[in-house]
């Protein structure tokens, strides 16, 4: 007779009996330490089972081996029967009979070494005794109607084989709940064991993120200085007188250029009829300052010629167009201007290059890159405040979880071996 479940808590209790008090109760105790515990305790619960288990294991083995000798034997019999024609019904259902018997009678993992060992064992028994069941069943009335010897022998081992099945259901019954508790609390005692190292992790993230943040303060504080420091400089007053010639430089370049688009927009539409008589290599020149009309001053000569052409169709009347008189003033117009607008935008341009190659414009440059550097950093800091936001509430939410769980194992414990805990971390 196996020992009581009071007599294992006594055994699991002194294993850890350098950490108890005299009281029994409270004792504090890490995680890992109690998993020990946890796993001694099912260790303890698993040997009582198995020893109960044994001979029973034993007994359904030998009955199985039984079984396969009296089939062996059967096979070899030879049945004889008054009436010729029942004589292949029968040999039929005693060949699946005999069949059935030796497929079906090894027992997969007969070999228990634990409690999941065991379960296994009893299901496949289970199935075993099934699949007997069905056999006998389907042919119960020609096998009792002539092989009543033989069968009898046979019945006999599978009844043994179902009230072994009981012993098993049995003895399990008895030790499931308790070893299933211990399972249960292992497998929360693993869970709180990777939240508690997670939130451990998220705690050095905080201080990583608390870190960076008096590192990007310290950052934005200096920027700021140095930005209101330059703009009280004498550079940065330089700076800005050449800043505002760079962009006079660059209104006065604006205005020329829009002129020059404007009074080619104008011309677009005779342009157009021009490109239908033209050569493809004209054609393409065409398409091309219409596309892009500043493309004029990079090739003052060509498209002086291709207006000059324009013009010449137009007074010969190649190119009928509603207002040529206008037109023809509008070309003029271009090819008077376009030398001295062409000379002016590259002056403009080379004083532009000037202003913006100067020291004192760099010195705006740097202001720039100041306050772009102070931007960058607030950005960064607002990162950084989110992401610290987004981590305490999680280790807030692992906390939470972790004390709901160690509550929970706890009072699993407390059932378990009959002694307090308290998990510390």
């Amino acid at each position: 007779m196996s020992p009581g479940f009071g007599f294992l808590k006594k055994k699991t209790s002194d294993f850890f009996l350098d950490k108890k008090s005299n009281s029994d109760y409270n004792q504090s105790i890490t995680d890992s330490e109690l998993l020990h515990v946890i796993e001694n305790e099912k260790k303890i619960l698993e040997k009582d089972l198995l020893k109960d288990l044994e001979p029973i294991k034993t007994s359904v083995l030998d009955c199985l081996n039984r079984l396969r000798d009296s089939a062996n034997e059967l096979e070899e019999q030879e049945i004889k029967v008054e009436n010729p024609q029942f004589e292949p019904l029968i040999n039929t259902s005693k060949n699946i009979l005999i069949s059935s018997i030796k497929k079906e009678s090894f027992i997969e993992s007969s070999e228990i070494k634990n409690y999941e060992d065991a379960v296994k064992f009893k299901s496949n028994l289970e199935l075993l005794v099934n699949r007997f069941g069905q056999v006998g069943d389907s042919h119960n009335r020609i096998l009792n109607e002539f092989m009543r010897k033989q069968i009898n022998k046979l019945k006999s081992e599978f009844d043994k084989i179902s009230s072994l099945l009981k012993q098993v259901t049995k003895v399990l019954s008895v030790k499931e709940s308790q070893i299933n508790n211990c399972i249960t609390c292992r497998d929360d005692l693993i869970l709180l064991g990777e939240k508690l190292k997670e939130k451990n992790d998220k705690q050095n993230r905080l201080a990583e993120l608390s870190q960076e943040l008096q590192t990007i303060d310290k950052i934005i504080e200096a920027a700021n200085r140095e930005y209101q420091d330059f703009q009280k400089s004498e550079e940065f007053l330089d700076g800005l007188n050449f800043l505002e010639k760079s962009n006079n430089k660059k209104d006065e370049i604006g205005i020329l250029e829009k002129n020059m688009i404007n009074r080619v927009s104008n011309l677009s539409r005779p342009i157009t009829k021009f490109s239908y008589e033209a050569s493809k290599e004209t054609q393409g020149r065409l398409a091309k300052l219409l596309n892009d009309p500043l493309e004029i001053f990079n090739d003052n000569s060509e498209y002086l010629k291709l207006f000059n052409e324009l013009k010449r169709n137009i007074i010969e009347k190649s190119i009928k167009i509603k207002d040529p008189e206008k037109t023809i003033h509008q070309i003029d117009e271009i090819v008077d201007s376009l030398p001295s607008l062409s000379s002016n935008l590259k002056e403009l341009k080379k004083e532009l290059i000037l202003l913006d190659s100067s020291t004192s414009f760099k010195n705006i440059n740097r202001l720039n890159d100041l306050k772009m550097r102070t931007e960058t950093c607030e950005k960064n800091r607002l990162e950084n405040i989110t992401m610290t936001q987004e981590t305490k509430k999680t280790v807030e939410e692992l906390e939470s979880a972790a004390n709901g769980l160690k509550m929970k194992i706890e009072d699993k414990v407390s059932e378990i071996t009959n002694t307090k805990y308290s998990i510390t971390q």
